[in-house]
């Protein structure tokens, strides 16, 4: 498969739905604006036009979703057993992690590929 054949635009709807179904957001507009870091109607203008998200954006998805997870485990909750939802939750927004750290690497190993360098 090539890099230009991977779906992004998937790997942002998986996120969305991923911090919707957690209640983590509450629309396509606060997940733009408090995830995204961009105008409310960013994330469904990329959907409509079916548009691979920009590296400032991945890259800001990641590190959004890595405070969230280390506010995660402050919490006093997580990890207990009766904390069902918040364990479930951690765990949905590590693997968003992982998908977007890929991303990232491929389309970092891709870019350096065509200008003839090295990653940072």
């Amino acid at each position: 498969m090539r890099y230009s054949e991977i779906n992004q635009t998937q790997l942002l709807q998986d996120a969305f739905h991923c911090y919707r179904r957690n209640n983590l957001v509450i629309s396509q507009r606060s997940f733009s604006r408090r995830i995204l870091g961009k105008p409310p109607s960013y994330y469904s203008s990329m959907i409509a036009r079916n548009r691979k998200p920009s590296r400032h954006v991945l890259q800001t998805l990641l590190n959004v979703t890595k405070t969230i997870l280390a506010t995660f485990l402050g919490n006093p909750h997580f990890g207990k057993p009766y904390a069902v939802n918040l364990n479930h939750a951690y765990e949905e927004l590590e693997a968003i992690v992982e998908q977007v750290s890929v991303q990232l690497d491929i389309g970092c190993v891709v870019e350096n590929i065509k200008a003839g360098s090295a990653c940072s």
